[in-house]
């Protein structure tokens, strides 16, 4: 198991160096960008950039799920370069298609809702360029499966510099406000997409009749999952920008924007977690290590969710400007967006591994239906809260689903009564720290931290966390710091 972890680790840190690195700059942009901007731009550049992520989610068909499903089926080159090429290849034609049809179609999206009239020509723009996109997520997904991690090492550079550049050029030098909100990502996928095709041109092979076969048949069994995902993802937007006022969905943003931080975290952990998982599903010992890997990833992401969720108030005291701090209070309900997708994200994993595809497609599916029913009824009403109820509940939903299914069909030992009984606790001390009343800023920053302390100690009870196993990661870190201080005295 320490093996594993050590393999787990140094992916994260190749990984993370990629997916941390341009979201983390854009946050500390964070300051500079709401003093130039208003909540009412805020929400309309979130708006927009949420339909477009939709849009590319839904053009990419599953297919980067597909390629991680299949790429360790045999460890052959000739069968890797082949499937790589034919994911491109697919990406390539559908990214075109897509996107033409999206600048066409530019002037309808625009009217879709009342706060984005007038902003035709960002559509456009997202339809000429959703093609690198596209085929930038399709080079990743192959990179990643084939356990590449220097080549995150390597995108990191371009993934910082041109984040920077964005920010600084187009939103802080030409003031182009909601435009330069959207030019930022635009002109990041364009650079990394570069970048990963110089990186990855010698294990891109012809494409193949078979395997563009074999990917459209495992994509067409996942596309509902990602339609669902689509769905999860642009509902509430779409919904609420009819019946909310611009600055509410510039709250709203905002108040999504802190709570994926917590994404941001986690995303080089779960992206190295499914790469690591899949390669060694054939092992005998697969699924036992699964279900160890579980408890220490559920217990970090509960620990820094239910952070997110205490220090809201304080990270837009600091972050933003006051129009914004009525945000604070949708954050610790909305990270429970990446609580329980990062737990749905290890039982999918545990899916792809036993080709239970039609589970992870019909369970996803549920999960977005329950997200438009709720939103439906309570928005009208509720506003920024139904919402945010809508997401918390619909978010729990498929990971429940899948887990009880995926019991009779690839039955993997996960530690229910931990992992239950670990999320009651967390979401007991979130309701405990936000019915705090006001405090001085360092006396309720310091309540906060006991909080987080009590959660910490209950996943040692909880044997989320075990003694033995603190005791054996401090060994590991003095044993890595020891050597690290004997190599410098050399």
């Amino acid at each position: 198991m320490r093996q594993i972890l050590k393999r787990l680790t140094k992916m994260i840190a190749g990984y993370g160096t990629i997916q941390w690195a341009g979201p983390f700059l854009s946050f500390f942009f964070t300051p500079i960008i709401t003093r130039l901007l208003t909540p009412e731009d805020y929400g309309i550049a979130d708006y927009i950039t949420t339909v477009s992520t939709a849009i590319a989610t839904l053009a990419l068909f599953a297919l980067p799920q597909a390629v991680a499903a299949h790429f360790n089926d045999q460890q052959d080159t000739t069968w890797q370069s082949q499937l790589a090429g034919s994911a491109f290849t697919i990406t390539a034609v559908t990214g075109v298609i897509v996107g033409a049809a999206i600048y066409l179609a530019a002037p309808l999206l625009a009217e879709s809702a009342p706060i984005t009239h007038g902003y035709a020509y960002l559509f456009r723009l997202i339809g000429v360029t959703l093609v690198f996109g596209l085929c930038g997520a399709a080079l990743s997904s192959v990179a990643q499966a084939a356990l590449q991690v220097r080549w995150g090492m390597l995108l990191s550079v371009t993934a910082i510099l041109f984040t920077v550049f964005g920010n600084v050029f187009y939103i802080v030098i030409l003031r182009l406000g909601v435009t330069g909100m959207l030019l930022t990502p635009v002109t990041l996928s364009l650079a990394t997409f570069t970048v990963g095709l110089l990186l990855s041109r010698r294990m891109i092979g012809a494409p193949s009749r078979k395997m563009v076969k074999l990917l459209l048949k495992t994509a067409a069994a996942l596309a509902p999952a990602a339609l669902a995902a689509w769905g999860l993802l642009v509902a509430d937007r779409l919904i609420l920008a009819q019946y909310v006022s611009a600055e509410a969905l510039g709250h709203y943003a905002i108040a999504n924007k802190i709570a994926s931080l917590l994404y941001v975290l986690i995303a080089p952990i779960f992206t190295a977690y499914t790469a690591l998982a899949l390669s060694m599903q054939h092992e005998p010992l697969a699924k036992e290590r699964y279900a160890n890997l579980s408890r220490y990833l559920i217990a970090v992401v509960l620990f820094a969710g239910l952070g997110l969720g205490l220090y809201a108030p304080e990270i837009l005291t600091i972050f933003t400007r006051a129009p914004y701090l009525p945000a604070a209070p949708y954050v610790g309900l909305l990270a429970y967006m990446h609580i329980f997708g990062a737990i749905n994200a290890i039982l999918y994993t545990g899916g792809l591994a036993g080709k239970q595809f039609g589970v992870i497609t019909w369970t996803a599916i549920v999960g977005v239906a329950v997200n438009l029913a709720i939103n439906f009824a309570l928005v009208p009403s509720w506003g920024l809260w139904g919402a945010t109820f809508a997401t918390f509940i619909s978010y729990a939903v498929s990971p429940v689903l899948l887990y009880f299914w995926l019991r009779r069909r690839y039955s993997v030992p996960y530690p229910l009564v931990r992992i239950t009984g670990a999320v009651a606790i967390q979401i007991g001390l979130l309701v405990l720290g936000q019915s705090m009343p006001a405090l001085p800023f360092l006396a309720g920053a310091g309540l906060k931290l006991v909080i987080l302390l009590l959660l910490s100690v209950s996943f040692i009870l909880l044997r989320m966390i075990t003694p033995y196993e603190i005791e054996q990661t401090l060994l590991f870190i003095r044993a890595r710091l020891a050597n690290r201080k004997s190599m410098i005295k050399r």
